[in-house]
């Protein structure tokens, strides 16, 4: 299976003031998102839409590329949060890229409130090796 590419032209994607949202399907029930700038609840929303489309068909695992992700809405965090309660049985896992040892420190305690399998890391190299397993279809 070829290695994923992160091609923009590949990606559906949304756009507005300040950030952009690029989201994938490189094989069933999997989803990659890299989103860069300042996030709203109107790009929270075009994640949770495709979300839901895809977890009609089963559990998803979904790989957030947040490593550009400057800052958020606080909307958009709660209404994260509560989205993410409400379909948590509907994933096999999360994996996040981010920046911030601090943010990565803070999605594993998400990851203790909500008992999901959330897994954070600011090593891209550990991401793509999961992500390129996921898609193989040998999760690590």
């Amino acid at each position: 299976m070829p290695a994923f590419t992160w091609n923009p032209a590949d990606a559906e994607s949304y756009r507005d003031a300040g950030m952009e949202a690029l989201l994938w399907r490189p094989a069933p029930r999997l989803l990659v998102t890299r989103i860069r700038g300042h996030a709203s609840a109107a790009a929270l929303r075009f994640y949770t839409g495709h979300a839901e489309q895809e977890m009609r068909h089963g559990r998803v695992a979904v790989f957030h590329d947040w490593y550009d992700l400057a800052s958020y809405d606080a909307e958009a965090r709660d209404e994260l949060k509560r989205w993410g309660k409400r379909h948590n049985a509907d994933f096999i896992g999360v994996h996040y890229l981010v920046r911030s040892k601090v943010i990565a420190m803070l999605i594993s305690v998400a990851a203790l409130t909500l008992g999901r399998d959330l897994v954070a890391t600011t090593e891209r190299e550990a991401f793509l090796a999961k992500l390129t397993a996921a898609i193989a279809g040998t999760p690590r």
